[in-house]
């Protein structure tokens, strides 16, 4: 039981640092201060810009997806390692495959961001088509970023309902079981709201930056709370009690 809190302190630590770098760099990037709006009348000279926007940007960027790959996989690593200490009901194995599919496919849609990432710097040949060059390679991009988009909904989704899971089979403390229902409502109606802003164009608001403040706030401030209260309670009631802390209820 010592070994298994250790590795859930080690897992807490690891999401405490990644998240809030995560976190740092959506807020950055939500805002337009890594990749600044680019308003040239022409559109071709506008998408070149936003291309050397990529490129001097990606350094930062790739931190960022990195990073938050590594909150997908501890995520994943803490489906397994937590349920150990969740109630013996069916809900308990629900809960740790909604953690390992949702670690799975947001360390895939954040892999695919960085290879975008990089294809988003790639220069021109010198063979006379260079607005057909730029014209393509944007419309490529776009295709994956789609495709990122929609993979890192269900990541999120699925998250929000695990942490739900985790909140409701675990007794760490009343805290952090309201914190983890919270989390759970902010990531999903922030990817709801993600996914309805990909069919409906919300004049009054922009949904896209919303969701990604609302993400980045649950993922920089309220999930590293919750993971030093896990850590914390499970230290205390598992090197105290000497046995799993279950919830009865």
């Amino acid at each position: 039981m010592i070994a298994s809190v250790r590795w859930l302190r080690i897992l807490c630590s690891a999401l405490v640092i990644l998240t809030v770098i995560s976190a740092v760099v959506s807020v950055l990037l939500a805002l337009g201060i890594l990749l600044p709006f680019n308003d040239a009348a022409d559109l071709v000279d506008r998408l070149e810009a936003n291309r050397a926007s990529d490129t001097s940007a990606f350094p930062l960027l790739f931190l960022g997806w990195a990073a938050t790959a590594g909150v997908f996989l501890v995520a994943a690593l803490l489906g397994a390692a937590l349920r150990p200490w969740a109630a013996a009901v069916p809900l308990r194995d629900t809960m740790t495959v909604l953690f390992v599919v949702a670690g799975v496919i947001g360390v895939g849609a954040n892999l695919l961001s960085i290879g975008l990432g990089e294809a988003g710097t790639a220069g021109y040949c010198d063979c006379g088509y260079r607005a057909e060059e730029i014209i393509g390679q944007n419309y490529a991009l776009n295709v994956g970023r789609a495709a990122t988009d929609w993979l890192s909904i269900g990541a999120v989704t699925l998250v929000g309902f695990a942490v739900a899971g985790a909140g409701r089979l675990i007794a760490v403390s009343s805290v952090w079981r309201s914190l983890s229902y919270l989390i759970a409502i902010v990531l999903i109606l922030a990817a709801m709201l993600r996914a309805l802003a990909a069919f409906l164009f919300i004049e009054a608001i922009d949904p896209f930056l919303i969701s990604s403040l609302a993400t980045a706030f649950a993922a920089g401030i309220l999930v590293p709370i919750w993971a030093i209260l896990l850590a914390t309670g499970l230290r205390d009631r598992g090197l105290d009690a000497g046995e799993p802390a279950i919830a009865t209820e």
